[in-house]
């Protein structure tokens, strides 16, 4: 045991030695982390306004109502003339005009609704579902209500307003509301993309150390082959809790994240580690020179990285990309994490996440191993 650890504390003093992995492996993911990680916090503080232009009536106030509904985007009132202006300007996403005659409109199947718009963006492309659906709601609403009393129709626009919904009970889906998960996820993909450059490129030394003859020393010193690769692997190990631990803490003191239950994260968190390592042992063992390992590791991991979901979240593409992710150990890591960081801990979910993991770890060190030469 002392033989491996004594070339554990070599390794990872070597690790600390080189500048550029200190770059790679810790400013890099921190820099990253906490650039996107800031544009994401005040996208939320941040939203795309609107402009409601409309009258002193109860239905005009009712309607307005409905649409403040949509939390993504603040609602300011305006005149006709300053949301003309606003929109010119681009200061504001859309604006939105709630006719007088609303049921003359509805009696001649007019649009209920008029928007002002500089150019379809994204914020307008997705405000313009919930135009649809609340001028809809509000057609079917006077529809049911024409026949009746004047007020009735403003009361039922107001017993929707008041709705609150679906409530789900007896059911947690997650226990921390206050946890922006979407965040916190990207910290974790970037922390594990930074690991597997790192860590790849590491691992890669064992072959200029073979080239240089210090593999060769090794090979005939006391310590047995077994102690050597245990040696190797488990420094490449700690180093990736090492930097996991360093880039967590930084952005928990940054912006308040939390990583759910360390219970659960810390063990889930290593199995990551070393399928990490793993990777990184496999390329070493299929090529022959750091080169081609710099290059077919930048390939592979930005690859499996866009398809596992590090930069996106995997339920916004598409279906067959989404059963193509599940050939990429990082889909398993992050479906893994967004379990613990979210606190639903679903143990179905989490274990097989798990057992992918375990069985992608498996196959890499397989690889690896069989690929280096140990004489």
């Amino acid at each position: 045991m002392r033989k491996i650890w004594t070339i554990l504390i070599l390794h990872l003093m070597a690790f600390f030695k080189s500048p550029g992995v200190l770059v790679l492996m810790f400013v890099m993911p921190v820099l990253f982390s906490g650039i996107f990680g800031g544009m994401t916090m005040n996208s939320e503080q941040n939203k795309p306004i609107v402009n409601v232009v409309l009258s002193d009536t109860e239905n005009s106030g009712q309607i307005l109502n409905l649409l403040a509904k949509d939390q993504h985007y603040e609602w300011k009132k305006a005149t006709r003339q300053e949301a003309e202006k606003n929109v010119a300007a681009q200061d504001v996403a859309a604006a939105v005009v709630i006719p007088d005659d609303i049921g003359e409109r509805i009696s001649a199947s007019k649009p209920l609704l008029d928007i002002i718009v500089q150019r379809k963006n994204e914020s307008y492309l997705a405000l313009s579902a919930h135009l649809e659906g609340t001028a809809g709601l509000v057609l079917r609403s006077y529809q049911a209500t024409s026949k009746l009393d004047s007020d009735a129709f403003p009361k039922v626009l107001e017993t929707i307003t008041n709705n609150k919904g679906v409530t789900v009970e007896k059911q947690t889906i997650q226990k921390d509301k206050q946890t922006n998960v979407e965040a916190n996820l990207m910290f974790v993909g970037f922390a594990m993309m930074f690991m597997m450059f790192g860590l790849s490129g590491a691992a890669s030394t064992i072959l200029e150390e073979r080239m240089g003859g210090t593999w060769g020393r090794l090979m005939v010193s006391p310590a047995s082959k077994l102690q050597i690769i245990l040696g190797y692997l488990l420094a490449y190990f700690f180093m990736g809790w090492i930097q996991f631990a360093i880039l967590m803490t930084t952005m928990n003191l940054m912006f308040a994240t939390t990583w759910g239950n360390l219970t659960y994260l810390i063990p889930f968190a290593s199995l990551v580690i070393l399928s990490v390592v793993g990777f990184g042992l496999m390329i070493a063992g299929l090529v022959k020179t750091k080169q081609q390992a710099s290059a077919i590791s930048a390939v592979l991991i930005v690859s499996t990285c866009m398809l596992g979901g590090v930069y996106w979240p995997i339920d916004i593409v598409p279906e067959l990309m989404q059963k193509i992710a599940l050939g990429v150990p990082q889909s398993w890591a992050m479906s893994g994490f967004k379990e613990i960081i979210s606190g639903s801990l679903h143990s179905a979910t989490l274990m097989k996440d798990t057992l992918a993991l375990v069985g992608f770890s498996a196959i890499f060190f397989f690889i690896g191993l069989r690929g280096i030469k140990f004489e």
